[in-house]
């Protein structure tokens, strides 16, 4: 199974809980701790072996590489939409792949200022020249930037710096982060999160509705949310913004329909466990089977609408 390692990662955990799942009805599965990043729906798909451990599986602590084919794996809901209908990382689309099952799991896009920057709307960087220093340079900081007149060129223009890495700002050195990563668990993708809000006083900033559709519509699974009160420190109000959830265990179309069934009912008879996780994991009898359109393997159909959750 593609998974990933054991440090808290979501895919490392959802393995673990495959696995220890499947023992009572007889599996014996077998965890590819490679952080798979990317690659898990085209291992799957192509029946492929994992790839050499890298320098970032060695940081994790992973150095066991499973010298075997990959029957399946899990990966984001996004991932998976993307491997099946689009690409993913330039390859694909890998038409082969089918759900099994789809387990909710919230993150929060946020966007928040150092305190002592002054900064409580993205506008003032603009109206003031100011330099600033910006935790990342993927798409939604962009589009933030571009929504407020402002290019990468101009924040360096006016003495600022794009792209400041996690480490960088771990040591302070920023002035805005922001990101769909949000939560206050400290599993690898949010902890820092989690960490530079205790370690340093910053400022949460509310973005315009339109600004946020903008951001949506990049992003298959994101949806209109509330942050609550109190989620991270220096959250004091509730704040409307986009969340993503979801994490899609999925399997090849050749997978045989009773493993698939297998694999769905153990998920559902076992997912009281999942509330032991550092993760927020819930199961959803409503939303479990469906992952944006990505075919549903047959026999998980046959498992959910025995139990009543499809009609």
């Amino acid at each position: 199974m593609a998974a990933a390692c054991d440090n808290g990662c979501p895919w490392g955990e959802l393995g673990d809980f495959v696995k220890d799942a499947m023992k009572p009805y007889g599996y014996s599965v077998i965890l590819c701790r490679n952080c798979n990043r990317w690659y898990g729906p085209g291992l799957v798909s192509e029946h492929d072996y994992p790839p050499p451990l890298d320098e970032i599986n060695l940081e994790d602590g992973v150095n066991v590489r499973i010298d075997a084919p990959v029957d399946f794996g899990v990966t984001s809901s996004a991932m998976l939409s993307s491997a099946y209908h689009n690409m993913l990382a330039n390859k694909g689309p890998y038409r082969n792949l089918r759900l099994i099952a789809k387990i909710e799991e919230p993150f929060y896009f946020l966007v928040a200022a150092r305190k002592e920057s002054g900064i409580k709307d993205i506008k003032h960087i603009k109206e003031q020249h100011l330099s600033v220093k910006i935790v990342g340079a993927d798409r939604s900081i962009m589009t933030i930037l571009k929504y407020y007149g402002i290019t990468a060129e101009d924040i360096q223009t006016w003495g600022g710096k794009m792209g400041v890495s996690i480490g960088d700002a771990l040591k302070g050195e920023f002035d805005i982060i922001s990101g769909f990563l949000a939560s206050p668990a400290m599993n690898p993708e949010s902890s820092y999160w989690t960490t530079l809000s205790q370690k340093f006083d910053l400022y949460f900033l509310e973005l315009p509705e339109d600004l946020l559709k903008l951001i949506a519509e990049q992003n298959v699974d994101a949806d209109f949310v509330e942050v609550q009160n109190s989620m991270l420190r220096g959250i004091h109000r509730r704040i409307r913004t986009l969340g993503r959830s979801g994490e899609a265990i999925f399997v090849r179309d050749d997978t045989p329909d009773q493993s698939a069934y297998d694999l769905a009912k153990a998920i559902d008879e076992n997912h009281g466990a999942l509330k032991w996780f550092i993760r927020v994991y819930t199961y959803d009898p409503k939303t479990v089977w469906q992952n944006f359109d990505v075919p549903l393997h047959p026999g998980a159909e046959k498992y959910y609408r025995e139990v009543g959750y499809m009609k």
